[in-house]
């Protein structure tokens, strides 16, 4: 896979930006829930990641909410991604429909918030989080504001976190020259500098972008 350019897979039919392996891990994961604790994700796109996810939940007997925060407002990108699936969108479409479309059929206690984050993220109601997944969040301030909200709500031993650009941009660090590519290794940076509360669980560096962390104690913040 390039290193600027990700590749498009698909799960159940629907176009993702995650790969196949990433996809059997996120049932795999699923299939572990404990029950201490809901699952989440920001950034959320046609529900690839959501599905595979809830499939595992729902073999686990998932009985909560799932919470899924989107803008689903379609760019230029996504169009031509979605387009590689024969799926039709348009810029500026509204894609929480389609989202819903995609996921109710595995479970159907969502709870889509649709609108840009971190605002929306004040819209959860303070249940302990079990499974969080990050993918919209990846730039400062932005991606900061989004997991402090979230942390409090972490269960120590227990909470997966994933990152799922973690990698797509740590392998271009010290390559590129574009403006503001730095501020896009907020998640790297922040795992690096919060190491003592996190360990790794998986990692895709090769032929995905994501790594999965358990949080395992309440981060110190620092300035």
């Amino acid at each position: 896979m390039s290193v600027v350019q990700k590749e498009i897979s698909v799960y159940k039919g629907i176009p993702a930006m995650t790969t196949p392996e990433v996809h059997a891990y996120l049932n795999e994961m699923g299939r572990g829930w404990t029950g201490a604790g809901t699952a989440i994700e920001v950034g959320c796109w046609l529900g690839a990641t959501s599905a595979a996810l809830l499939d595992g939940l729902v073999e686990a007997g998932y009985n909560k909410p799932f919470w899924a925060f989107d803008r689903w407002r379609a760019n230029s990108a996504e169009v031509r991604k979605a387009s590689e699936y024969d799926v039709s969108l348009h810029i500026e479409q509204d894609l929480a429909p389609l989202y819903q479309k995609n996921v109710s059929s595995i479970y159907p206690n969502l709870n889509t918030i649709k609108g840009s984050i971190p605002e929306k993220l004040h819209f959860y109601n303070g249940e302990p989080i079990e499974v969080c997944l990050f993918d919209a969040p990846k730039r400062n301030p932005v991606f900061h504001d989004s997991i402090r909200f979230c942390e409090p709500y972490f269960i120590p031993g227990v909470t997966v976190l994933g990152l799922l650009d973690y990698y797509f941009y740590k392998r271009c660090r010290g390559t590129q020259n574009k403006k503001d590519w730095a501020r896009f290794l907020a998640p790297v940076n922040f795992i690096e500098k919060y190491s003592e509360s996190f360990t790794l669980m998986k990692e895709f560096p090769d032929n995905s972008s994501c790594a999965f962390f358990k949080y395992e104690k309440p981060i110190a913040w620092k300035q």
